[in-house]
């Protein structure tokens, strides 16, 4: 390029125009303009051109508004004023002889420079690639500002925010953004995106589209990907693991097989390419090369390297399908296809449970979403002669228990899985203990699905789950003689006028909430938890507004600052403590902050006085008992932790929360049968203060009995219902 000589300008005022000359290409000539106009602090577009003869570059914020919508009732009214300045600014490039030649028709501007690059749209636009990223993201329930993280770490020059993601997503949402409109989009545009740069804070240009290509689907499916480092890391991380879990007894023989997600914050995690060991190769000698790589939709990418006898050729696995069914349910990050002897031999205590059932055990903390008093279950399928038979019933079974992350499969082990390798491995590791532990508790005579650990007993021949029995099964055996059965009688109580007084619940608790959510929203609003309450909320509340409900206010989005979002949150949430509201966003927060609450011993739980007396009588005599309340499991817990006669924990089997579904609703009913599982509902007992949840747990087929208290709500005349005073009537 050749450079002419240009006089001295004042810099400190004025905004140079670029250096006139000749250039070899118009590529190289609209480079060096926009280059050149980003270390002034302007930026430039193309207004006019023709390809092989000129182009006129002109000032982006050159042009007047144009109002395009007209005015109406409902329109929503432009809050910001345009950027354009009808700025004069404008430089020409003509095609002579091969040479491109620059000159300026006008080199003043009618503004101040730019701060940032970031207040030029053009700086902001995304990448085909991008707005694909954005689009893959946003359907698997990404928000925007996980979104630009992800963008963000393929491209650390990146200037657009949330709000152009916002804008992105809502021309997703409209249908007014498609790939054949982001490619007419990109020959329309006024900058040519295929060679647009970037400045970062040392003012040296970083390509975008070409250095910094952004990764969707179609380049997680290439050769080229599936040869990357994310990728080969991965196939490691799974050999590694096989050497592992190969002493333990879980992949011995050549059976089982462990699968892994390879992660890549840029790739949608429904994209992502997964790694899984083969079929019929000795676990511990295996190598990273000797893995298969699989397209999201279970297509083979990469199959292990040919070894020479006595090796025998790879083989995929039958698991497969399997594992890709876990894979689209669960959205698991890694799958594990134990062997390991002790998940065969708990399926086979009794050989007629469709259910494995553990409780107050330690190492049921180590299950996701379980606690120690949680009663942890886990469904059993039966074998098949072919493991890609199992598909249809590994599937009835994670739909039909949607919080487990383990299947048994009777006389065979067990599969598992959870969001990343880590919790999946901590998982097994956890898993395999319990089963463990249930046969040699079963061995010892001993009931690992009852509280107390107690005697087995005998029901019919059959050994069950609670009661005195009259013999036990002899200390080492371990045959069919001895089966167990669920407990045959077990009780389900509410908390708020059962098990404590109405006035602690409206005077203590939702006071509490009400007068502290803006502190917990300011305190913990950066937290993975309170970003996950706030989801919830944001669903609730457009519902609300969609619906009419009173008290509904709008919420801002992220980019207007948290303050603003939090003051909206806050006046949604004491709109919905004072009228009393049963919804899941409402009870998950109030869970989390009554939680800080018991934690610095500001709350205290308060029972009725014959509560911990009827408790133990009952947990003495083997009757199991559950929890169901509108507020979440946790608060419950901690409830029954803190209570003013100490920890009844131990007490309980397990809780239910708004989760399984409303308590006014006979379905939520059928939903705590089956997972505690009783099979006649006539067998379960439930005790409330509430006409309505009464009717309900009676239309499911339960025995009911009403709680009068100091303090609960009037009955209809002839409710037709048993009533008590007192916990210990029962």
């Amino acid at each position: 390029m050749e450079v002419k000589d240009q006089n001295e300008h004042n810099l400190e005022k004025k905004m140079l125009p670029p250096t006139t000359g000749t250039f070899q290409s118009r590529e190289e000539l609209l480079k060096h303009v926009r280059d050149f106009a980003l270390t002034q602090g302007y930026m430039v577009s193309i207004r006019d051109s023709a390809k092989d003869r000129y182009v006129t570059v002109a000032c982006d914020r050159g042009g007047v508004y144009r109002k395009r919508l007209k005015n109406g009732e409902n329109m929503r009214q432009r809050k910001n004023a345009s950027r354009l300045t009808n700025c004069p600014f404008e430089v020409v490039g003509k095609k002579d002889d091969d040479v491109w030649t620059l000159t300026v028709k006008n080199g003043e501007h009618n503004h101040e420079p730019s701060k940032d690059t970031s207040d030029h749209p053009s700086c902001r636009r995304f990448t085909e690639e991008e707005v694909l990223i954005i689009r893959d993201m946003s359907a698997a329930g990404k928000r925007p500002r996980q979104i630009l993280k992800a963008l963000r770490q393929r491209n650390p020059n990146l200037v657009s925010d949330s709000r152009n993601v916002y804008n992105v997503k809502a021309k997703i949402r409209r249908g007014s953004l498609s790939g054949e409109d982001i490619q007419e989009g990109k020959k329309a545009e006024a900058s040519c995106s295929s060679s647009m740069e970037t400045m970062n804070t040392n003012g040296v240009a970083a390509t975008v589209t070409q250095t910094q290509p952004m990764v969707h689907n179609s380049f997680a499916m290439s050769q080229a990907y599936v040869e990357s480092k994310e990728v080969t890391e991965t196939k490691a991380l799974v050999a590694e693991l096989c050497q592992h879990f190969y002493p333990l007894g879980w992949l011995s023989g050549t059976g089982g097989s462990i699968t892994i997600r390879v992660h890549d914050g840029s790739i949608p995690r429904q994209h992502q390419l997964i790694v899984m060991s083969p079929s019929g190769v000795q676990k511990e000698r295996m190598v990273a090369d000797g893995m298969y790589v699989l397209s999201s939709d279970g297509f083979i990418m990469s199959t292990p390297s040919l070894k020479l006898y006595p090796y025998q050729p790879p083989k995929c696995t039958d698991c497969a399908p399997l594992f890709m069914k876990v894979y689209e349910i669960c959205n698991a990050g890694a799958v594990i296809h134990s062997h390991g002897l002790e998940a065969c031999l708990v399926t086979m205590i009794n050989p007629f449970s469709k259910e494995f059932r553990i409780t107050h055990m330690e190492m049921i903390k180590g299950i996701q979403g379980h606690g120690y008093h949680d009663e942890l279950v886990v469904p059993i399928i039966e074998n098949t002669a072919h493991e890609g038979e199992l598909t249809e019933s590994l599937t009835e079974a994670m739909r039909a228990y949607p919080k487990t992350t383990a299947i048994l499969v009777r006389n065979h082990g067990v599969y598992i899985w959870g969001d990343s390798w880590i919790s999946t491995k901590t998982q097994a590791e956890c898993y395999h203990y319990l089963f463990d532990a249930a046969i040699k508790l079963y061995q010892l005579g001993l009931d690992w699905s009852s509280p107390n650990h107690g005697p087995l007993r005998s029901i019919n021949g059959l050994w069950g789950c609670s009661g005195n029995s009259s013999r036990g099964p002899k200390v080492g055996t371990f045959g069919l003689d001895y089966m167990i059965e669920p407990s045959q009688r077990c009780l389900l109580l509410t908390i708020e006028g059962t098990v404590t007084p109405m006035s602690f619940v409206t005077d203590i608790l939702f006071p509490y909430a009400h007068d502290n959510v803006q502190k917990h929203l300011a305190m913990t609003y950066d937290s993975e938890e309170t970003q996950h309450d706030i989801d919830l909320l944001r669903s609730q509340i457009q519902e609300d507004l969609e619906q009419g409900v009173a008290g509904a206010v709008p919420i801002p989005p992220d980019y207007v600052g948290k303050e603003l979002v939090i003051a909206s949150l806050a006046a949604n949430v004491e709109a919905m403590i004072s009228t009393d509201r049963k919804v899941t966003s409402l009870k998950q927060l109030e869970g989390h902050i009554w939680r800080a609450g018991f934690q610095s011993n500001e709350l205290v739980g308060v029972v009725f006085e014959d509560v911990p007396e009827a408790l133990e009588k009952w947990h003495a005599s083997g009757t199991k008992v559950y929890i169901f309340a509108n507020g979440s499991r946790e608060v419950q817990q901690l409830l029954f932790a803190n209570s003013n006669y100490g920890d009844l924990r131990k007490y309980l089997c397990g809780f239910f929360d708004t989760t399984v579904g409303n308590k006014q609703v006979a379905r939520s009913y059928f939903e705590i049968l089956q997972t505690v599982g009783v099979d006649r509902p006539a067998d379960m007992l439930f005790v409330t203060d509430s006409f309505q949840e009464a009717v309900a747990a009676r239309a499911a087929g339960l025995e009911v009995i009403i709680s009068i208290r100091p303090g609960n709500g009037p009955l209809p005349q002839n409710h037709g219902f048993r009533t008590i005073a007192s916990l210990l009537e029962i």
